[in-house]
């Protein structure tokens, strides 16, 4: 599956760690109350109930639990096998939803969907390479007229603009060892020390210019009121 599984394969890793330390999620929450908001908003405008979405870079499932709440036909993907197993377990009770291991860079399903969410997943993907194939799957997945909604995707008018041909580029950019580099942090009285992961966030312009080279039409572009690193949610379209 090429370069993209073996500089994100430490994705998989956190969640086995942070599972490791008897952390039942890591990620994403469906009782989230701006996640929850922002999706319930979205189907209600796009007609959403009975209908077929696709969540790629799911994590966990958070999302799906609240798609299916919502009377959606869900399918999540992403390529953490750690991740998908949670996600599995969470959405048992919903008959309309599924979850798949997939290479979102390199494989598509060969399915076709009314709509598609991205929480937190693009800015994962750092080089334009990676970014650009994955759009262009996320949009040949769609039918015509379909919603794709970003949601707390990283931005900030300071970030870097030019071209990222590698993943060793990004990391002379960013001046940092992903390999080596750890966070930490304090859960039940007791400190974790986690990878840290690579991430690359854009400026509105760039984001424009990335969604709209695949065919997108962008609809709108909100900042949301959380921390810098994730802060805005991209609604686009596939004409």
């Amino acid at each position: 599956m090429g370069q993209t599984m073996k500089y994100y394969e430490r994705y998989d890793d956190r969640y086995k760690k942070m599972y490791g330390e008897g952390i039942d999620r890591w990620g994403n929450t469906p009782d989230d109350d701006m996640l929850l908001s922002i999706l319930e908003k979205w189907v209600e405008d796009n007609d959403l109930r009975g209908k077929r979405v696709i969540d790629f870079a799911c994590g966990e499932g958070a999302c799906g639990e609240i798609l299916s709440k919502l009377g959606c036909i869900y399918h999540g993907v992403d390529l953490s096998p750690a991740a998908i197993e949670k996600a599995r377990k969470s959405l048992n009770d919903y008959a309309q939803a599924r979850v798949s291991l997939l290479n979102m860079v390199e494989e598509t399903t060969g399915e076709l969907y009314d709509a598609a969410l991205d929480c937190m997943g693009l800015h994962m993907l750092v080089t334009d390479q990676d970014r650009i194939k994955y759009l262009n799957n996320a949009f040949e997945s769609l039918v015509s007229g379909a919603p794709m909604i970003f949601i707390k995707e990283m931005y900030g008018e300071d970030s870097y603009s030019g071209v990222v041909e590698s993943f060793d580029d990004w990391k002379k950019i960013k001046n940092e060892s992903f390999e080596e580099s750890k966070l930490s942090c304090e859960i039940n009285g007791k400190e974790i020390h986690y990878p840290i992961l690579p991430a690359r966030g854009r400026t509105r312009a760039d984001y424009y210019t990335e969604m709209e080279f695949v065919g997108f039409k962008v609809e709108a572009f909100i900042e949301l009121p959380i921390n810098s690193a994730c802060s805005a949610c991209i609604y686009v379209r596939k004409p």
